[in-house]
């Protein structure tokens, strides 16, 4: 069976805005702290832990707790080696934000010799067309490469990827982003239990092939859990010939039953029925996916301030998809405008969501020559003229 549902209640509160003196108080008041938070730490650490402490906040941005926590795990008395690190990704395009993030996720790279361990593996990435920009982007959000051996795990299993899904070295690597197992872990016997799996069903060797280039970590689960996953998907009545079958399947190992759970009984209190829910999952399986708040928010305006039926967005689940703040208020605002002026009687809502901005300006705003039309859009955008 699939997820049961079950009821819940959901409580919408709206954040307070803090005024401009209250928020310069709340500047000087912390500014103020800093200095005691660093001796408060460094007091605690101890005096063999205190400059460890100390570095990874003043020159690598760490909060007192994490720095404090890092600290028991890895410490150094000078700041030869880690300042030499820094330098290396500072020469390479990081900026000071994105070495933070890096050193939060694997602060052990500090003690790196960058010559000896670092600088082979960018020139290996360099040779492969990655660019310094996005080798500093995806590396610092997902540094765990750089701790594994470049002739022993890293090349190996970039170039088995790589013949598997006769993609491009470049792709490769962008797919490192998204599943960094692609590159630390010998994934073949997983892959290939899977893959084959997938085709025996009848998924197309195209669709597997595209899909797992963008999304590996769907093909990367255990044998078990990913055939007990294709086959719920199956039982929603999904085709594994059609490209859908995929997007369901990723939808649906993102989730857990108790998120599941969750987010029907949000989508309940906003009207849908069980019907509904199976609807618009079959429909769009990313609509599962999306946070509660988006899926609150997003309804409440459809529903409740444009007056469309909940069965319709039901039925239009992709209507959902779409940024509330930057594209639906903006564009529903403009074709009340429209409709309250007698200008527009009949428009299709989803058409109008999914066109450029382009071709919304030329079709809702620009024929009308009215001003102000493009000044509640751009204003409801929270953008300047």
């Amino acid at each position: 069976m699939f997820y049961s549902f079950c009821k819940a209640q959901i409580f919408i509160r709206a954040g307070n805005r803090s005024s401009p003196t209250s928020q310069c108080f709340s500047f000087h008041q912390n500014y103020a702290i800093i200095p005691l938070a660093v001796r408060y730490v460094s007091k605690i650490a101890g005096d063999e832990h205190s400059f460890t402490v100390s570095y990874l906040i003043n020159s690598c941005g760490l909060s007192p707790d994490s720095a404090l926590s890092v600290s028991k795990r890895m410490q150094f008395e000078t700041s030869e080696k880690p300042d030499s690190v820094i330098t290396f990704f500072k020469n390479h395009g990081f900026s000071q934000a994105q070495i933070t993030n890096l050193i939060k996720r694997k602060p052990k790279l500090l003690l790196a010799v960058p010559d000896k361990t670092l600088l082979p593996k960018f020139l290996y990435f360099y040779s492969k067309g990655i660019s310094r920009s996005e080798l500093a982007r995806i590396l610092s959000s997902n540094p765990r490469v750089l701790e594994y051996n470049l002739d022993k795990n890293i090349i190996p299993r970039f170039n088995f990827f790589k013949e598997l899904t006769d993609c491009d070295d470049k792709k490769v690597f962008l797919a490192y982003n998204n599943c960094p197992m692609i590159l630390t872990y010998d994934l073949k016997s997983v892959f290939a239990s899977n893959l084959a799996f997938l085709r025996e069903i009848g998924v197309p060797e195209s669709i597997i092939m595209t899909k797992l280039v963008v999304h590996p970590r769907i093909f990367a689960r255990n044998h078990d859990k990913f055939r007990r996953y294709t086959e719920e998907v199956k039982k929603l009545g999904f085709n594994p010939s059609q490209q859908l079958f995929l997007i369901a399947l990723k939808s649906l190992t993102e989730i857990s039953r108790s998120t599941w759970e969750r987010k029907s009984n949000i989508f309940k209190q906003c009207g849908w029925t069980d019907k509904d829910i199976i609807s618009a999952f079959e429909k769009n399986p990313r609509c599962m996916t999306f946070s509660e708040h988006k899926i609150i928010a997003t309804m409440n305006f459809l529903v409740n301030t444009m007056g469309f039926k909940p069965s319709f967005i039901a039925n239009c689940p992709y209507l959902l998809s779409y940024s509330l703040e930057r594209r639906i208020i903006p564009r529903c605002s403009v074709l009340q405008a429209l409709v309250s002026h007698g200008l527009i009687e009949e428009f299709n809502v989803y058409s109008m969501l999914a066109c450029t901005e382009k071709k919304f300006l030329q079709r809702f705003v620009t024929p009308y020559e009215d001003l102000y039309l493009l000044k509640l859009y751009r204003g409801k955008q929270g953008l300047s003229e």
